[in-house]
């Protein structure tokens, strides 16, 4: 019985460990998007958004929220260590290939298109976009 019960205690600490791992690398890419944000008016009134997300990502949003907004992939690659996508009315982040602890975790970090805030979840982002509505 200690036997099993040793077993059932390191499997349940392995799973608990994985879990936690996969929050760090959310929470590290968290810190890395919004440290690369920088949103600033424009002359218009708009809300221009450059991110720089490591040495190899780089995408804008011009006139956040406006009903012309613009998204612009300046530099994303699969092969890079982080590259963009727009999915489910948002920019997300995710590890490429060349991340170093990619691992196929899946995570993976939202801004929105309507405001240029950065959000750790699918839900949060799409909540931002309804609630300041969807560009059209």
């Amino acid at each position: 019985m200690n036997k099993s019960f040793y077993i059932a205690f390191s499997i349940f600490a392995l799973l608990l460990s994985s879990a936690t791992f996969a929050e760090s690398l959310q929470d590290e890419l968290f810190a890395k998007v919004i440290a690369g944000a920088n949103c600033k008016q424009s002359i218009n009134n708009g809300l221009i958004c450059d991110y720089k997300v490591g040495d190899q990502l780089s995408f804008s949003i011009k006139d956040a929220g406006d009903s012309d907004t613009v998204i612009g992939f300046n530099q994303s690659d699969i092969d890079n260590e982080f590259y963009a996508v727009f999915y489910a009315n948002c920019i997300v982040v995710v590890p490429g290939h060349a991340h170093p602890r990619n691992y196929d975790k899946d995570y993976g970090i939202y801004v929105s298109p309507n405001n240029g805030q950065v959000y750790q979840t699918k839900t949060e982002c799409q909540a931002a976009n309804k609630s300041i509505g969807t560009p059209r």
